[in-house]
């Protein structure tokens, strides 16, 4: 089993928090890791996929919560909301009786259905839980280097950048297999059957915790029309007049494949003196390349290479690993981006301690000015501006101009 990031934000949170939250996609590893890290550390263990755990949970959860030992695991826990106030209560009184430290590291919770547990969760037990988000694994967890938080800085982006070598062969290769864990703990599993049984029990078990899906032919239209237009901007109408529905329909899938994980959105970047001038509407990314490849019907790197959707993948691969950088290590950090009414685009902005980062994504190796032109839209900016980036598959870093950065994807 690999090495994964988050656990020592799961071990820190447990030393501060009653509540550590652990939420994320189905088979991203959350059960793996949590049951093979915690129980060891002394934790029981519990899960909501067993009908009667479940059924005891949501019929009776005082004397569920009263028949388990703590610290305790209870997995998939977003299937019974009713737990929720009776932690809560829990928490409380062994605050109220031994202080708050006491409390901290009783439960660990964890769901696939990442919104929809998040929502019961702040709801019940604001101020009692620390929130982490898992995702699938990142490219260094899968090299087994460490992770830190993405910057662009010419000494330290150097030597990230010199501890592998990715090509665009081998990062063409890896957008397709995507970074499932199970995908890389059996190398001999076929990554169309387990993507084929992933969508399979995902519409049959998570997406009606969400929501009811009246025609699912439509919806699964639907799904391979999003998963081509990943990296691209969100317009409800146009995927409506597409798959034959309503905009508000739309809109409703949007937000479950959300709230699932199954999708993130970047929102435009904004600023007083931008608003008039940028595109209100958010960018779609899905959460795993692979699976948006296979929901796309691109088998093999080869087929990625000839398609004209291989930009919109390699920038979701780029996309992804950064904010995978800022998860894993336990940091909330909002990804944007720009577009303007003359179609000038920045494809991602990150405002990260009152300091703005532009950065590009590209395949490819050898870029001028040109490529980033986009970014004097921002020059000026509120806050402070540092050194940006084009993001690619060059073998190491070089710069473009004073202020821009040519990094090769080793270096996220």
């Amino acid at each position: 089993m690999l090495q994964r990031t988050i656990l020592e934000q799961v071990r820190e949170s447990t030393r501060h928090f009653p509540v550590t939250i652990v939420s994320g996609p189905r088979q991203v590893g959350k059960s793996t890791l949590i049951y093979n890290e915690m129980v060891r550390e002394g934790y029981s263990y519990v899960t909501l996929d067993d009908r009667n755990d479940r059924m005891d949970a949501i019929n009776d959860p005082k004397s569920f919560l009263e028949r388990i030992s703590y610290p305790v695991i209870i997995d998939e826990c977003q299937r019974a909301k009713e737990l929720f106030a009776e932690i809560e209560a829990i928490v409380n009184k062994v605050r109220l009786e031994k202080g708050n430290r006491a409390a901290n590291g009783m439960f660990i919770l964890s769901g696939s259905s990442s919104k929809a547990l998040l929502e019961n969760a702040r709801e019940s037990m604001a101020g009692r839980c620390n929130i982490l988000k898992m995702s699938p694994l990142s490219f260094r967890e899968i090299i087994q280097k460490e992770e830190k938080p993405f910057v662009i800085d010419k000494i330290e982006s150097r030597k990230r950048a010199a501890d592998y070598s990715l090509d665009e062969k081998g990062l063409l290769e890896y957008i397709v297999k995507g970074c499932m864990p199970q995908l890389y703990d059996d190398p001999d599993i076929s990554r169309d059957q387990f993507f084929s049984s992933y969508i399979e029990t995902y519409m049959s078990k998570d997406l009606p915790e969400v929501l009811e899906i009246r025609n699912e032919k439509k919806f699964n239209d639907f799904l391979t029309l999003l998963a081509s237009n990943t990296g691209e901007e969100l317009i409800y109408d146009a995927y409506a007049r597409n798959i034959g529905v309503k905009a508000p329909t739309i809109r409703q899938w949007i937000s479950a494949l959300e709230k699932t994980g199954i999708i993130w959105l970047a929102k435009p970047y904004n600023e007083d003196s931008l608003a008039k001038q940028i595109t209100k509407r958010p960018k779609l990314y899905f959460f795993d390349t692979g699976f948006a490849c296979y929901l796309a019907g691109i088998r093999n790197s080869r087929a990625l290479e000839s398609s004209f959707l291989k930009g919109r993948f390699v920038e979701t691969w780029i996309a992804n690993e950064i904010r995978k950088s800022y998860m894993n290590n336990g940091v909330d950090q909002p990804v944007g981006y720009y577009r303007d009414e003359r179609q000038n685009e920045i494809d991602l902005v990150i405002l990260r301690d009152a300091r703005l980062m532009l950065l590009e994504c590209k395949s490819g190796t050898n870029f001028n000015y040109s490529a980033v032109k986009a970014f004097e839209c921002l020059d000026n900016t509120k806050y402070e501006k540092g050194i940006n980036a084009l993001i690619c598959t060059s073998s190491e870093p070089y710069s473009i101009s004073e202020d821009v950065l040519a990094l090769p994807i080793s270096a996220i």
